[in-house]
């Protein structure tokens, strides 16, 4: 593999990931590409707002500063790399928010937007195979763990066949 092939760790966003995990472990939910979990009183707001009980998923909670929006490492990735949920009207019932497919300009529609997954493992600096193992939805991941792999610690499991991306020098350190 060429040098220009191979993915540079973006050491910078992992260590700002696993922050959020250690110090705001709400936001935090590896189960999810993204869900809001809104704060006391948004609820409240978002009604007088829109006129209407809010369903967890609604594209609106997108235009609510306090929505407190929980998401996996993908999707936090993703968030603080200028990407944005992309909004779904298939549903019928009323337009939600998706972060598996995210669009670099807010308010777009799903079928504009990227995979979640490919947009992060880029930013990160993965190889496909580490993305899958860290993007799992069951994967649990301490924010130390985290820290390590923007380091250059090795995601893939015990016994696989290719080098990590540290074991090949390939991290951005400062």
């Amino acid at each position: 593999m060429n040098d220009e092939m191979k993915p540079k760790r973006n050491w910078l966003l992992f260590y700002e990931i696993a922050n959020v995990m250690e110090f705001q472990p709400e936001r935090y939910a590896q189960e999810s590409w993204g869900k809001f979990m809104p704060a006391i009183g948004a609820a409240e707001r978002f009604r007088d707002e829109y006129g209407y009980d809010p369903p967890e998923d609604d594209f609106n909670w997108t235009k609510v500063e306090e929505c407190g929006t929980a998401m996996c490492i993908a999707g936090h990735a993703a968030m603080m790399t200028g990407w944005f949920p992309t909004r779904n009207d298939m549903n019928g019932a009323w337009p939600t928010a998706s972060w598996a497919s995210v669009c670099d300009q807010p308010g777009r529609d799903y079928a504009y937007g990227k995979d979640v997954q490919d947009v992060a493992r880029d930013a990160l600096g993965l190889y496909e195979d580490e993305a899958a193992i860290l993007f799992s939805g069951s994967a649990v991941w301490t924010p130390d763990e985290i820290r390590g792999f923007g380091r250059g610690d090795r995601i893939l499991h015990e016994g696989d066949s290719r080098p990590s991306s540290h074991e090949e020098g390939e991290t951005n350190e400062v």
